[in-house]
């Protein structure tokens, strides 16, 4: 069986001192192509703690409560990614980085919707996608002191039985090895949560939050040149009355290849959305065409055809 981190990691004290490397990430301006490159050293020196034990359990991740020099983060890991099989420290690094593609992609697409709204006058309820950070967990590369945090649920042997081709993988330079991916939030405090859609269902809404996130789906649907569809939508509500922006977080998406992630139902699920989704007034005032027309004008395209029937 695979080496895999634990579903539950076992306490040993409140919360440990850990090594964290971050990724850089940039974001085509034009596409909104995502790119992440891990760094090699801290960017500045950090004193990072982390609990552990997890604060919340998640579908798919589990929750920890995470400091940097005072500044109160979550951090997610995950334990399952529905393949029915245990996930390793590879399958936990590959999954996160493409959550990171999902979350980057998504902040593109709202940006360029608000754009458009902007552009025709149209007053939607403030939506903003989570900033986020994608670290990895450096410990010391000498595999008798390779004592990785509580929270990471690795063992020594975890890393020791990985293929040679995964290990290097894993090799920050050549005196540490990252044992675990995470991926960062600022914490937000008290929040009041709300869920829009979900895998494979996409509910109409009337009220002017629900309408806005109805009206971004279908533009990234568009924006997209049909390839790709957001799901399981839930925002954050922070009480806060410096910011009334609602926070989108932990996105999932369907696209063509199927491979964006964990839940990626490929063409099945971006066919499920065209399906369920109803197209309304507000959409067309915004210059978006209704999702049947944006199809026939694709399969024109693929065909060789002007899109003029």
């Amino acid at each position: 069986m695979a080496p895999s981190l634990a579903l539950e990691p076992t306490p040993v004290n409140d919360a440990t001192l850990v090594t964290l490397f971050f990724a850089k990430q940039t974001s085509d301006p034009v596409k909104g192509l995502q790119n992440f490159v891990w760094t090699t050293e801290n960017p500045i020196p950090n004193s990072v703690m982390i609990e552990n034990s997890p604060t919340n359990k998640g579908r798919s991740k589990l929750v920890f409560k995470l400091t940097i020099n005072g500044v109160a983060y979550v951090a997610k890991r995950c334990y399952n990614i529905g393949s029915g099989s245990p996930v390793s420290i590879v399958d936990n690094r590959d999954q996160l980085i493409k959550e990171g593609t999902t979350l980057g992609c998504a902040k593109f697409f709202l940006d360029s919707f608000k754009k458009e709204c902007e552009s025709e006058d149209i007053e939607i309820s403030e939506f903003e996608v989570t900033n986020f950070i994608l670290a990895r967990e450096g410990v010391d590369g000498l595999i008798d002191s390779f004592t990785p945090s509580p929270a990471s649920g690795i063992k020594p042997s975890d890393y020791t039985s990985l293929p040679d081709t995964e290990k290097d993988e894993l090799k920050t330079n050549t005196a540490i090895i990252s044992s675990v991916t995470w991926l960062l939030e600022q914490e937000r405090g008290n929040v009041q949560l709300r869920k829009y859609s979900r895998t494979l269902d996409h509910p109409r809404y009337s009220d002017k939050q629900g309408a806005t996130i109805n009206a971004f789906q279908h533009f990234s649907y568009c924006y997209s040149n049909n390839t790709l569809v957001f799901a399981d939508i839930q925002t954050s509500e922070s009480h806060n009355l410096l910011s009334k922006a609602s926070v989108l977080f932990d996105l999932m998406s369907h696209t063509l290849d199927g491979k964006s992630g964990a839940g990626d139902h490929g063409k099945e699920g971006i066919t499920t959305f065209v399906d369920q989704h109803d197209c309304v007034q507000k959409y067309t005032l915004m210059g978006l065409k209704a999702l049947s027309e944006s199809d026939e004008e694709q399969e024109d395209a693929s065909d060789g055809g002007d899109g003029s029937g």
